[in-house]
């Protein structure tokens, strides 16, 4: 039989408030249990949870509070983060249907001011298309200098997405894998160009009003002046709304009952009461495949022999998970205002659902996501991963002597608490690398191992997989986000707005 559960479970500090089922107490009883180990765990402020069918929501849970200081409800607005993926590749395909966009036109048709770097081939902005943006296989790296994860500070649209154009690709266009936000912030550009209104609009007028998503929003000004929102919690640092400048990979803000909807419009193959918003086709497009379990804005993979759809996000102090099984017709979404895993807890509760129901799979499921995607989503995808080489000097030069030390990665417009600056003065928290000379050649050290640079121009130089070190610049570079030296930082800006 089908286990049906409908509860709100709502916990405030002390206080508990439910309805229930008593024929399903056992299940209510666990997941909660679960929920409440998982929320003291990570000492998360508040989440909201779902699981529910293509028709129906089975179970919600409500933990906890905002940062505002209110209970965490249903409604509660959280940041998707890199959720924010899948819908846009669902705008771009909606735009497809509408036959504004095509899959597989070059970007320089739709964007024709637009170029990017690349030391494998010119004019690469001639190959790349939507299809690779949304697919992480045009070669971008992950972030851009102007408007990234590193930086808190507010910026412009047009500034992030002009800042592109500085970065470069890390493999030839469509030869490869690499996640990155910036196709998607492109996509989001190309979509708003060809419509004749900015993003934001195109959501809501094709998307979100028709599924009945009314608080979903990637307007910044809308969500900081939504009351009912939580912003993220990142520890030690003081509480306030950080604008999220990425605007088709991490912009939009969504509740519990929004995403439920969200996610049922796919469960149900593009199918919405009334009618079908969005073509069964055009979601299949979305649901193949390309290279490392991705297609367009979704992940495929299986999990203990059962096949999922999924895409997580995290950043700006949050965390979410969008999942479903396809074979059982069942659904879950995980909204957190503090960074976490939340993707197995998901799958966890999912999986003791269909334990605890008895629910069968569909072998006729089964049988046309095989056929799409190879037995049992083993398959990384059909790219060919051809070799990444571009010429460069690796023999150590005297002038390179001037690079070696010890960097540290800048994260701008966030307001610390004092400690953390004595701590960040110390070199403690923040993310670091070295640039050595090792024999004759210089050598980059951080977290991920240890690269040999290569010079291919003078002051810019290649890691191994292709990410970018700029010394042309006084502000040295690694990644697109900006560095100080360690010798070049002043005791006197470490108080200078400090507590008492």
């Amino acid at each position: 039989m089908k286990l049906r559960v409908s509860i709100f479970l709502l916990i405030v500090v002390l206080g508990i408030s439910c309805r229930k089922n008593p024929e399903e107490g056992d299940y209510i009883s666990r997941s909660h249990q679960a929920l409440l180990k998982f929320k003291r765990s990570h000492r998360i402020p508040g989440f909201a949870f779902a699981i529910f069918d293509s028709k129906d929501t089975l179970l919600t849970v409500c933990m906890g509070k905002s940062n505002l200081g209110f209970a965490i409800n249903e409604e509660t607005i959280f940041s998707l983060q890199s959720i924010s993926k899948n819908i846009t590749a669902l705008a771009v395909m909606k735009a497809v249907q509408d036959s504004l966009l095509d899959l597989d036109t070059p970007i320089s048709e739709y964007l024709p001011g637009f170029t990017v770097n690349s030391c494998f081939e010119s004019k690469p902005e001639d190959k790349i298309t939507l299809r690779m943006l949304l697919s992480h296989t045009a070669g971008f790296t992950h972030e851009a200098p102007v408007g990234n994860n590193y930086d808190y500070t507010p910026c412009a649209t047009d500034e992030h997405m002009e800042s592109i154009s500085e970065t470069w690709l890390k493999f030839p266009v469509g030869s490869d894998y690499s996640y990155s936000n910036l196709g998607f912030d492109l996509a989001s550009s190309i979509v708003a160009k060809t419509a004749g209104r900015d993003f934001d609009a195109y959501l809501k007028s094709e998307l979100f009003l028709s599924l009945g998503m009314r608080s979903t929003t990637s307007n910044q000004r809308e969500v900081a002046q939504n009351p009912n929102r939580t912003d993220g919690h990142i520890p030690h640092v003081k509480s306030k709304h950080y604008p999220i400048p990425l605007p088709g990979s991490g912009a939009v803000y969504s509740s519990l009952s929004d995403m439920i909807k969200y996610t049922q419009l796919l469960m149900n193959y593009g199918k919405s009461n009334p009618g079908s918003l969005i073509e069964e086709q055009a979601l299949m497009e979305m649901f193949t495949i390309i290279d490392n379990h991705y297609g367009l804005g979704s992940y495929m993979d299986t999990r203990e022999n059962r096949f999922y759809i999924n895409h997580n996000g995290g950043g700006f102090g949050y965390a979410a998970t969008l999942v479903w099984y396809p074979e059982y017709e069942i659904g879950s979404v995980l909204l957190s205002n503090k960074y976490c895993n939340t993707f197995d807890i998901c799958i966890s509760l999912m999986n003791a659902y269909i334990q605890d129901g008895d629910l069968e799979k569909d072998s006729r499921v089964t049988e046309s996501f095989t056929a799409l995607n190879g037995p049992d989503f083993q398959g990384k995808g059909s790219l060919k991963h051809k070799a990444r080489v571009c010429s460069g000097e690796t023999t150590f030069k005297p002038e390179w002597e001037e690079y070696l030390g010890k960097y540290y990665l800048d994260i701008k417009g966030m307001k610390v608490r004092w400690y953390v600056k004595v701590a960040n003065f110390l070199g403690m928290g923040k993310q670091k690398f070295w640039i050595d000379k090792e024999e004759q050649s210089l050598i980059i050290t951080n977290s991920r191992g240890e690269s040999e640079l290569r010079e291919f121009e003078p002051g810019l130089f290649f890691t191994d997989d292709y990410e970018v070190v700029d010394f042309r610049i006084e502000k040295v570079t690694f990644r697109n986000i900006g560095t100080t030296k360690k010798e070049n930082w002043k005791m006197p800006e470490l108080f200078k707005d400090a507590e008492n």
